[in-house]
């Protein structure tokens, strides 16, 4: 009778070696959030603490770890966008999705900075952001929700606005409301009401001290 496959444990090596790489990847995300494109892979390895040998031991160039940081940055993105798609109402999807990033932002500034960096790399926000609001950015036009669609300047409008929001917080310019009033400013874009904005602003917004993001399931 042939035996059952089990799953292999991880070697120690293997153990080892992704805690090292775990090592350059957060090394990596704060010298980019210091310097940006000037990221050297001296910077890292010194932040890191580690040779540049060792640095080749898991990526063959720069340009490769910035793709890894620019993966990490979009899946720390997708855990906070995770739980937003239940809403039955695109308005309350949008509104958590917008608020879910800039509280992020607020948590953690060098993530926030991580993202303004990437910018215009082809895993960045606004890639990751558009992904996620074409949708309900299409069905809240179809039902009347939103006064414009998924076309091209309205996604713009919007990625820049939340991009702009960012930059603000990360310099430590925003004020204890700043989530609910940008959330607020872009839904009464797409054409909601101020009072109906506001509301659902609030319903999704975490205020100062209110602890975690409501989930934005209705």
């Amino acid at each position: 009778m042939p035996r059952s496959a089990t799953t292999a444990t991880p070697s120690r090596g293997f153990k080892k070696k992704e805690r090292t790489r775990e090592l350059l990847i957060e090394a990596g995300l704060r010298v980019l959030a210091d310097r940006g494109e000037a990221l050297t892979i001296s910077d890292v390895v010194a932040q890191a603490e580690v040779s540049n040998g060792t640095f080749y031991n898991y990526f063959a160039t720069r340009d490769d770890l910035i793709d890894a940081l620019a993966e990490r940055s979009m899946l720390t993105l997708t855990a906070e966008l995770a739980h937003q798609t239940e809403a039955d109402d695109p308005a309350t999807r949008f509104a958590f999705a917008t608020a879910a990033i800039l509280s992020r932002a607020l948590d953690d500034p060098t993530w926030g900075r991580v993202v303004l960096r990437l910018a215009d790399h082809r895993h960045s926000l606004q890639h990751e952001l558009s992904r996620y609001i074409r949708k309900d950015l299409a069905s809240g036009f179809e039902e009347g929700r939103f006064a414009t669609g998924a076309d091209p300047i309205t996604l713009d409008c919007l990625l820049g606005f939340n991009q702009m929001a960012i930059r603000r917080i990360v310099r430590g310019e925003a004020s204890p409301d700043y989530v609910r009033d940008v959330v607020t400013r872009a839904l009464m874009l797409l054409g909601i009401p101020a009072r109906e904005a506001g509301k659902l602003a609030a319903s999704v917004s975490p205020s100062k001290g209110d602890g975690p993001l409501p989930t934005g399931r209705s």
